[in-house]
């Protein structure tokens, strides 16, 4: 089993006004999901309109689910596109969160009931997921404080030379400070995601 130092973990934002993609190549991945294929362009803007087209038609939303962190496109409703796919929107370009030293993601699972009379043990049934995240850096300035409630794409790597992480769009929830008596000053930093979290190897 491999084990992975946590020197090398990171976390990156996508934030600041999106650049224009029009009729952005993606390449299938199978079982309906497509990816952007310029890398460079993956970390779509969730804030800005998105069109997924098959051909020429345009696909309606409630067919697709977009993974922002990542670029991918998944089909839904059993809808199978018949032509050339490809996106147009913006994307943003990554920077890391100043000089992190420590983050968390912690996804859940919304369990609901559904056993019926008769029934012995308790049924469960998995209605939708959700996630939460949290990083901790060195306090620098005071832009969280003041972007509190935005939406970012977040990229947290594992093993950043690798190129192990998870992605996903997330909005700032909370930020507090500390400050202790011959200590630097840290900054805790919250998000909920918003959307799938996407793994990345």
């Amino acid at each position: 089993m491999a084990v992975l130092a946590g020197r090398t973990a990171d976390i990156y934002i996508a934030t600041g006004t999106g650049t224009a993609m029009t009729g952005e190549a993606v390449t299938s991945l199978g079982s309906g999901v497509y990816q952007i294929t310029d890398s460079a362009k993956r970390a779509i803007n969730p804030t800005a309109a998105l069109t997924v087209l098959d051909g020429v038609a345009t696909v309606p939303a409630q067919n697709y689910q977009v993974t922002w962190g990542t670029g991918k496109i998944t089909f839904t409703n059993g809808y199978t596109p018949a032509g050339t796919v490809t996106v147009t929107g913006e994307y943003l370009s990554l920077s890391q969160a100043a000089q992190g030293y420590e983050w968390t993601l912690d996804v859940q699972t919304d369990l609901e009931e559904t056993q019926t009379f008769g029934d012995s043990w308790k049924e469960r049934t998995a209605i939708n997921r959700s996630a939460t995240i949290s990083f901790q850096r060195f306090y620098e300035d005071g832009y969280f404080r003041t972007n509190i409630g935005n939406r970012y794409v977040v990229r947290l790597y594992i093993d950043q030379p690798g190129g192990t992480y998870y992605a996903c769009a997330a909005h700032v929830t909370s930020q507090g400070i500390t400050v202790g008596e011959n200590e630097t000053v840290k900054e805790n930093v919250q998000f909920a995601a918003d959307g799938p979290v996407d793994f990345v190897t």
